[in-house]
């Protein structure tokens, strides 16, 4: 207090918490003596400051609480204190933090601390809550505090498989896995704590494919692996479908469990080879298809996947073939091909392999036959061999075969056949289109000294007909009686065929020192017979009676020409070179015989022992008396008069027979004939007859009356009737040709009528009454048929 002016001021600092008020007593005391003094009480009053801040009672803060806990729960009511007073003691509450997920509220003024939203501890196991108080001073004052919840588990989570997509998981192994390999591992995560988290898988079922393929070996682990002594193949179940459930170990309310569907794939491994679908393919392909032409597709399946399936086709050709020259394979399809025309003349069959192989990293393969025939077309035409051949005749022999011709056509069947025909036309000479064997004409007789070219083809009968170039054959016609030469030998026609050459060798070298180029040519060789004596001397028969011989002497007939080189003479206008017998006869003969037959000389003898006799033709020809009689002039002569009377008796007795047949049978009267509408006056009524022309049912009508068995046909002015044959259905014999008949007269008969008596047919004048049997243009009468109503002729 200040003594002077008695203020009092503060001395020291306040503490309205300590000491709320203060009560003073002053006292005055004046100058005077003795100094009075007053006194008086003054009461000092202490306002609050907020000087004070607000302070949490009953900390801690914490509870623990079940995930599964009902809400809203009140939780704690927050408590705290404030040593001012007044406004300044006036406390609210909040939450400064942890109330992320809004699951608590704070009552503000009374700090009740409630749980609002579901727990789930799986997602957050505990809180921590920060709570502070503020009070009503300015400025305010805040005290906080932690409050902490713990939330315990409860199973209320299942596993959830990792990865699984809809409920399913999907693993991939190769088919060629051993036992104990694992396919896949599954994870399954169960959120919750302890053993209510705590997995357990099993392999529940099989919904695809075989039962034990695969197990579960740890169930604590997940992994699915190949059971025991399983092998796996694609080929026969390519997946499986399997059901994994896995199971926490949760007690309350008891273990919960998820399934989960896996689907194990098996991947391809090259285990199996391409299998064609025939061990052996075969084709038949003609020879004029083009190339390019589709002859056969092969086939082969691999029952691997992807490129361990995939299959290429390639030809196996054996050593020395050549089909690959004409054939060639698609490596994709296996269509076998043309690579060029084929020739069936060439090569007939084909045999080779295909090979099929995959595309595997270690590639396998396997083969099929393939057997392809090739078809004949008609594609060549036929070819002489030789085209040029040189012939000799006596111009007056017409049995003998100048030459047989040959030719040969490489196709098969009809196209191998030939004919052969003249080129261009040979009148002296005639074909055998068959044999292809030339000869004269029977009864012609050549010019001597003539030189003759014919010329031939030969045609196959294949479609279409394919003919050969032209061959010739060149004739040349010489006089028997200067030409020809004989020898008779003491052999048979057999023996003498194994030493032609022999023959022809030794008779030449008799003509080598005039002619070196000599060469001898048999022209035949006659089978001597005999008159049935014993004796060896008999003379020999004419060549007409060659058939029966005692086949251990011939004749053998022959001409020597000076240049061998006459074979080849293509020039008819050049003239061969023959040795006529006064020159070639002496050179074998015995020199003292002079002419006729004689014993061969000492060198021929010696060179051809069976060398009996030589002659000249002139002497070796038969006589007349050899001649058969029926050959002889007057023994035809003689059968062509008796031919002739035996043909004249047999017709007159065919005539005679059917004069006695016929004459029997009496016409009968017609019964009201129809008149011919072409006539003068027709009458009304009657039935039109065919047109001019008509062969078919028009021409064939007839037309009947009751009771009568009447027929008649008209036949107008031009008209042709055609009189079918009918027979009955069992009788197979052919049917003779229609006859057309024709009246004599035009509009004289003008009608027809049936005989009853006979069932012939007739023709009658209407106005005349004059009649006359129909017959055929052959003679027959013509008949009719009545149950067909038709006509027929005999």
């Amino acid at each position: 207090m200040d003594p002077t002016t008695g203020a009092i001021t503060v001395g020291a600092l306040l503490d309205r918490e300590t000491l709320a008020s203060y009560v003073l007593i002053c006292k005055a005391i004046d100058q005077g003596a003795p100094a009075l003094t007053g006194t008086a009480t003054l009461t000092v009053g202490i306002n609050d400051l907020n000087d004070n801040p607000p302070v949490f009672i009953n900390e801690p803060y914490a509870d623990t609480l079940l995930e599964n806990v009902t809400v809203p729960i009140s939780l704690f009511t927050m408590a705290a204190t404030d040593a001012d007073q007044g406004v300044n003691a006036r406390l609210l509450f909040s939450i400064v933090s942890g109330n992320g997920q809004a699951k608590f509220h704070l009552d503000p003024v009374t700090g009740v601390f409630s749980l609002v939203a579901t727990l789930d501890r799986d997602t957050t196991p505990s809180y921590s809550v920060v709570i502070k108080v503020t009070d009503g001073g300015s400025p305010a004052l805040t005290d906080q505090t932690t409050v902490s919840v713990t939330v315990l588990d409860v199973n209320d989570n299942a596993p959830a498989f990792v990865a699984a997509v809809n409920g399913l998981m999907t693993f991939y192994i190769g088919e060629s896995a051993s036992p104990g390999d694992v396919v896949g591992s599954l994870v399954a995560l169960d959120p919750d704590y302890g053993n209510n988290g705590k997995v357990s898988y099993t392999l529940n079922d099989t919904l695809v494919g075989t039962d034990n393929h695969f197990v579960i070996r740890d169930v604590s682990q997940g992994d699915i692996s190949v059971n025991n002594g399983i092998s796996l193949d694609r080929e026969k179940v390519n997946n499986y479908l399997l059901v994994v459930i896995a199971c926490d170990a949760g007690t309350d309310p008891g273990p919960l469990c998820t399934q989960v569907q896996v689907n194990v794939l098996l991947q391809d491994a090259n285990d199996n080879r391409p299998i064609f679908d025939q061990i052996l393919y075969q084709a038949d392909v003609s020879e004029d298809k083009p190339v390019d032409y589709v002859v056969l597709q092969v086939v082969a399946h691999d029952n691997d996947a992807v490129n361990n399936g995939a299959v290429a086709y390639s030809l196996k050709l054996p050593s020395g073939s050549t089909a690959a020259q004409f054939f060639v394979i698609h490596p994709s399809t296996g269509i076998v091909s043309l690579k060029q025309q084929l020739d069936r003349e060439t090569t007939d069959r084909f045999s080779f392999n295909v090979v099929a192989t995959d595309n595997g990293n270690t590639a396998l393969s396997s083969s099929t036959s393939v057997v392809i025939t090739v078809k004949d077309v008609n594609d060549n035409a036929p070819t002489f061999n030789p085209d040029f051949i040189v012939a000799a005749v006596a111009y007056n022999d017409d049995n003998k075969i100048l030459s047989t011709l040959s030719a040969t056509d490489p196709d098969l069947e009809a196209g191998s056949k030939v004919t052969y025909k003249f080129y261009k036309k040979a009148d002296d000479f005639e074909l055998e289109q068959n044999a292809g064997t030339v000869k004269v004409i029977v009864g012609r007789q050549l010019k001597v000294d003539s030189t003759y070219e014919l010329q031939f083809v030969a045609a196959d009968n294949g479609y279409p007909t394919m003919t050969s170039s032209p061959a010739r054959l060149r004739v040349d016609a010489f006089d028997s009686n200067t030409k020809l030469l004989s020898v008779d030998l003491s052999m048979s026609e057999e023996q003498f065929a194994a030493k032609t050459a022999l023959f022809e060798s030794s008779m030449a070298k008799q003509y080598a020192t005039k002619y070196p180029k000599v060469r001898v040519i048999i022209y035949d060789v006659i089978r001597r017979t005999y008159d049935g004596s014993t004796s060896t001397t008999a003379a020999p028969t004419g060549r007409k009676k060659r058939a029966t011989t005692d086949g251990h002497r011939i004749t053998v007939r022959f001409f020597v020409v000076q240049d061998s080189a006459d074979g080849e003479l293509t020039d008819t206008s050049k003239a061969r070179s023959f040795v006529p017998n006064s020159d070639a006869l002496p050179a074998i003969t015995d020199p003292q015989k002079t002419s006729g037959c004689s014993s061969a000389n000492a060198n021929v003898q010696a060179a051809f022992p069976e060398i009996i006799t030589t002659c000249s033709q002139r002497d070796t020809n038969a006589t007349s008396d050899d001649t058969p009689w029926i050959s002889t002039t007057t023994g035809i002569a003689v059968t062509t008069v008796v031919c002739v009377l035996a043909v004249a008796i047999i017709v007159a007795i065919i005539v005679l027979i059917w004069c006695c047949c016929f004459s029997k049978k009496r016409p009968g009267t017609p019964v009201k004939p129809y008149v011919s509408p072409q006539a003068t006056s027709p009458e009304p009524g009657r039935p039109k007859l065919a047109a001019t022309g008509d062969t078919g049912e028009g021409a064939d009508k007839t037309f009947k009356e009751s009771n009568d068995l009447r027929r008649e046909i008209q036949t107008p002015s031009k008209v042709e009737v055609v009189i079918e044959e009918r027979r009955p259905q069992n009788d197979f014999r052919p049917l003779r040709r229609p006859a057309v008949l024709k009246p004599e007269k035009e509009d004289y008969y003008d009608g027809r009528a049936v005989d009853p008596a006979t069932g012939k047919v007739y023709e009658f004048n209407s106005k005349t009454n004059e009649r006359r049997w129909l017959q055929t243009p052959e003679g027959g009468a013509v008949m009719s048929d009545v149950e067909s109503e038709s006509f027929k002729y005999e």
